[in-house]
């Protein structure tokens, strides 16, 4: 009878270890149904890929849509930002390995949060796929490892990033309105994490 138990208990194990391997492939597990537009999986539909400079006290100034769909909509939706000499005040891994930047403006003494998705979510044909790898390895090589808790940070950087809403505005560092930059296409260190 305990070899039974035993043998039940490894095949769950089993089970359970392969289910674990298939959520590592794209999926609603990685963003749920607004997953295309944080891995543009819809391959940026769209999206203006000419840098526009603005701060996060403008974008803090934006008006929300009034309803947040899978198609982006919006001319914020549409467009490549550029953050300059931003502050990244703290950061974290999310559960499907998301990095999870909260930003902070000195000039308006604003926050809003920014991610680059896990490489395991993104989509092969996904536009700027390389930018993204390229933005999440530059601030894995030069700051330390994240972790699922939030870390302090405080170094400055330069960064790239389309337009996103999020329905959600309770996590720490939203914006009221809910706009982030998601996903970052490119991030550059300027100052701190050995960068001098």
């Amino acid at each position: 009878m305990k070899r039974f138990a035993l043998a039940a208990g490894v095949a769950a194990l089993a089970v359970s270890i392969a289910a674990q391997a298939g959520a590592a492939k794209p999926g609603p597990q990685c963003g749920g149904p607004l997953w295309k537009q944080l891995t543009l999986a819809d391959n940026g539909k769209s999206v203006n890929w000419n840098p526009k400079v603005t701060t996060l006290g403008d974008i803090a100034k934006l008006a929300a849509p009034s309803r947040i769909t899978a198609a982006r909509t919006t001319s914020f939706q549409r467009q490549v930002w550029k953050l300059d000499d931003v502050v990244i005040e703290r950061y974290r891994l999310a559960s499907n390995g998301e990095l999870a930047l909260e930003l902070f403006d000195t000039a308006t003494n604003t926050y809003m949060n920014a991610y680059v998705p896990s490489t395991g979510c993104m989509t092969s044909n996904a536009t700027l796929r390389k930018a993204m790898v390229a933005a999440r390895n530059g601030f894995m090589k030069h700051c330390p490892a994240p972790t699922g808790n939030w870390q302090v940070l405080g170094a400055r950087a330069v960064l790239f990033g389309v337009g996103f809403w999020n329905p959600v505005k309770t996590t720490q560092g939203a914006l009221a309105n809910g706009a982030e930059l998601r996903p970052l296409v490119g991030l550059t260190i300027t100052q701190g994490c050995g960068k001098f």
